[in-house]
This record gives C-alpha cells, sequence and structure tokens, in this order.
C-alpha cells in the first residue's frame, strides 16, 4: 500500500470527549471550557471539518455541544454513541436522552459504544435498524476494540453502516480488514491517533506499565525530528496516508492543538518515512488500549 497524499481538513472528524472529560495520558489542562468550546468549532469548520464525534458516556459533553452550536452560523453532522454498561437500557430511549441533551432532531451516526452491547444482547443490531429505518439517524454501527469483533461482524453480514476502530503508527491490528470493509460499503472512522498523547510522551520518563514500548517510541520520535517533521505532524499524515479509511476522528485540549491538527492534515510523509513507520508496529494490546492501563 501506498500512502494517499490527497488528504486534507475534510477528513476530519472532530472528537469531543475532552470538551465533557479530562481525556487523553499527557493531557495536563483538563475539561475544556465552553467558551474555548466555540471557538473550536468555528475554526473547524472553516476547515472544512464537518462531523462531530460524541457519547453519552463523554461526560458533559452532549450538553456542552447542546450550548455552543445554537450560536454557530455552521451545521454539524453529529455521531453519538449507546452507553455501555447500561443493558436494560432500550437503544431508542439512549438516542431519544442524547438528541434531547443535544437539542438536535437527528443525527448522522449511532453507534454501540461497545461491542459487548452487540454480542450479549440478541436484537440490539434490529433495535439500531429499526431506529435508521425511522429517519432519526442516517448510519449506525459499533465502536470496536479488537479485529476479531470486525472480522464477526462480516462473517455475519451485520447490515452496519460504519464502524470506529484504533489505528496508529504502532497500532494496525484492523489494517488487513479495511479493504474487505470498503468493499462492503462499511464507513471507517478510526480514532486513537495519538494514543492518548502517548506519542508526545518522553521515552524515558514513561510509566511502568509503558516501558516495553519506549524503545518503539524514541525511534517514532527521531525519525521525526530527522525530517524537521513536529511528532503530531508524523502521526496523523500517517492515518490520512492510508486511502482505505474514511475519516479520522482528532480530540483537541485547545484551540491552539486544532489548529495544528488542521496544518497537520494536509502534510504528505515522504515515502521512505511512511516505509520507514510502518516497521513500527505492535502487537501488545496491554500498550494498544488504554483501558489497559492503570487508572492515574
Amino acid at each position: 500500500m501506498s500512502p494517499d497524499t490527497t488528504s486534507t481538513g475534510q477528513r476530519l472528524v472532530l472528537g469531543t470527549a475532552q470538551f465533557g472529560l479530562a481525556y487523553g495520558i499527557s493531557n495536563q489542562r483538563g475539561q475544556i471550557p465552553q467558551t474555548e468550546v466555540s471557538a473550536i468549532l468555528e475554526e473547524a469548520a472553516k476547515a472544512g471539518i464537518g462531523t462531530l464525534d460524541t457519547a453519552a458516556a463523554y461526560g458533559s459533553s452532549e450538553a456542552c455541544l447542546s450550548n455552543v452550536l445554537p450560536a454557530l452560523p455552521n451545521s454539524y453532522r453529529i455521531i453519538s454513541k449507546y452507553p455501555p454498561n447500561q443493558p436494560d437500557k432500550s437503544i431508542r430511549q439512549a438516542f431519544q436522552e442524547s438528541l434531547e441533551r443535544l437539542h438536535v432532531d437527528r443525527l448522522y451516526g449511532y453507534l454501540l459504544h461497545s461491542y459487548a452491547s452487540y454480542s450479549s444482547r440478541p436484537g440490539i443490531l434490529d433495535e439500531l435498524l429499526e431506529l435508521k429505518a425511522s429517519g432519526l439517524v442516517e448510519k449506525v454501527g459499533i465502536s470496536l476494540y479488537h479485529p476479531s469483533e470486525a472480522e464477526e461482524l462480516l462473517k455475519r453480514e451485520a447490515l452496519i453502516d460504519l464502524l470506529q476502530f484504533p489505528y496508529s503508527v504502532f497500532d494496525r491490528r484492523f489494517e488487513e480488514l479495511l479493504p474487505e470493509l470498503r468493499n462492503r460499503g462499511i464507513e471507517t472512522h478510526i480514532r486513537s491517533v495519538y494514543l492518548q498523547g502517548l506519542y508526545f510522551m518522553q521515552p524515558g520518563k514513561l510509566p511502568l506499565y509503558l516501558q516495553e514500548v519506549a524503545p518503539k517510541l524514541e525511534q517514532l520520535q527521531k525519525m521525526a525530528e530527522s525530517y524537521q517533521l513536529p511528532i503530531g505532524a508524523v502521526c496523523l499524515a500517517f492515518a490520512l496516508a492510508n486511502s482505505y479509511i474514511s475519516q479520522v476522528v482528532v480530540g483537541v485540549e485547545s484551540l491552539q492543538t486544532l489548529q495544528e491538527n488542521i496544518r497537520y492534515s494536509s502534510v504528505e510523509l515522504p515515502a521512505e518515512l511512511y516505509t520507514a513507520l510502518l516497521e513500527l508496529k505492535e502487537e501488545n494490546e496491554h500498550i494498544l488500549l488504554p483501558y489497559n492501563w492503570p487508572a492515574r
């Protein structure tokens, strides 16, 4: 696979977890103030970013958006998610609660936040499809963490429109499935491009549970330095270079980091750097999946 060098900000989706939570291992600031959220959304719209990714589980993110969006001249497509660990709540009820918190009439996408909701609850996909048939949402799907989950969905020929899963320089576990997902007409949104900020951390100061990946992190940072590129530009450009990926979800901690991501989205990686980055693939899910990390 060769890199796609036609990427623009239009392939970015703005993640909004930081609008409702203090999110990310390298986040020293905490939750973004609502006044700055407004400026972030205005700037994102100017750059051609047209989709927001939120969830009932992202603290006050949905409520924050409802306070800010009406004052903006541009409208966004919104994706939200059915909350995990609430097996007794119907899809329709959870969806309606999200609409009410967001103060909107419909959504672009609605996902199960956990594959466990699908595997442990017969009929939940039918509930999603009924919601779609009602016209209240355009696309339905599931947020995944493991390639085996996507493989099972493909095997069952599940009628889903959109899958979200992690993908980054280290985490390429879903890579081999991307061509098949596109062939099935499934929109793919990838997250964790910066692995919750791991790529920005100093290799020598990683916590014990991440020290195994310190040599690769050092290699990655040295590669970026040798090409005089910010590490964020390398990580985002690597994800955007994969033409099988529909959209890339990026979270931001400030207006400045949004502006940086917008600039990074136009970076073209030299072919030799892209090839070298492919060698940094990591398989250890204790490293790749932040839910395996100890609570801070």
